[in-house]
């Protein structure tokens, strides 16, 4: 199982475990520039984003042509941190991904963020070994929306998935991180509750 979260502790570790390309250079918005609010991903590239407030809907494409099939080396990555979302963030993407909200992030009232799938229809055909895009959340008020196959993985907020509130506290507190992964079983999506290690082990939980 491709589970990996090497990427899960932070932006520092997510730059010095993951490998990223490094032609592509890390970005961070510095007070004053224009903000941007389109991102693209692509196999390996690592994109760091501080220091932003976000007024309207933010949106991470991940490209699927070169990730579909990408090694574990190669994730893409996205890190965000002190950052506010007034307007949301919205992820597109099928595998081969990590979109990190650092602890120094907010959400504004009634924002969310959105996952959606790349490819129509391969959510429902996705399995428990793919390399889901996983949203890691270090910081408070995180709900996410979806109707693709995702992991949201935790190592101490609670946060909302699909209305369902998650707390690792509660459901692992002895892991490391809590992780939810959705899925789809006959046509109707299921959740899937992990105790994930630093080490890469999994455990199923009820």
């Amino acid at each position: 199982m491709l589970l990996t979260l090497s990427a899960c502790t932070g932006t520092k570790s997510a730059t010095q475990t993951e490998a990223p390309n490094t032609d592509t250079p890390a970005q961070t918005d510095a007070p004053g520039a224009e903000v941007q609010y389109d991102y693209q991903l692509k196999a390996g590239e690592m994109t760091e984003v501080y220091d932003v407030t976000f007024e309207k809907m933010v949106t991470v494409t991940v490209d699927p042509a070169s990730t579909r099939d990408a090694a574990i080396e190669s994730r893409s990555i996205i890190a965000f941190d002190n950052c506010v979302f007034n307007g949301g963030l919205t992820v597109v993407g099928d595998f081969h991904a990590m979109v990190n909200l650092g602890g120094g992030c907010s959400f504004g009232e009634g924002s969310v963020v959105t996952c959606k799938e790349a490819t129509p229809g391969v959510a429902k055909e996705a399995t428990m070994d793919d390399n889901y895009v996983k949203v890691f959340v270090g910081c408070e008020g995180v709900t996410v929306e979806t109707e693709s196959a995702i992991g949201v993985v935790t190592g101490q907020p609670d946060f909302v998935l699909n209305g369902t509130t998650y707390s690792k506290a509660e459901i692992a507190p002895d892991a490391d991180y809590l992780g939810i992964f959705s899925l789809y079983e006959n046509d109707s999506m299921t959740y899937i509750k992990l105790a994930l290690g630093e080490d890469d082990s999994v455990e199923f939980l009820d």
